[in-house]
């Protein structure tokens, strides 16, 4: 198992196995310790980005929706950890198929899409 330091804290993940066939644990794990730093908005699509309104005629704006540029700076910075968080725990053929992504949910995603059909089989083959 590996250790990924987010913060001050210690989070165990283990590392996904390239054929998936420990998806379901390292699916629960990695979502536990996004949630543990608050960031778990970021896999199931809760945090979303903050988007600049459009601006009335004639007037520029920088500030996002909802927020200011400390939200817009905090979000990424969310969204830098998660993605750091699935990078580190999964192999690097399996890095270089979901690196171009975009999001962390996305990402998510991808490796979801790829891994639960994968364990459906495995369990109608028991």
């Amino acid at each position: 198992m590996s250790s990924v330091k987010l913060g001050d804290d210690y989070v165990r993940v283990p590392k996904l196995d390239v054929g998936g066939s420990n998806w379901v644990l390292y699916k629960e794990r990695l979502t536990w310790a996004a949630d543990a730093k608050g960031l778990v908005g970021h896999l199931d699509g809760t945090s979303i980005e903050p988007v600049a309104p459009p601006s009335p005629a004639g007037t520029s704006t920088t500030a996002p929706v909802g927020g200011t540029a400390t939200g817009l700076a905090t979000w990424k910075k969310g969204e830098a950890i998660v993605k750091q968080l699935i990078a580190s725990t999964i192999p690097d053929s399996l890095f270089m198929k979901v690196r171009a992504k975009g999001t962390a949910r996305a990402i998510w995603q991808a490796l979801a899409s790829e891994f639960e059909k994968r364990s459906r089989m495995v369990s109608l083959d028991l």
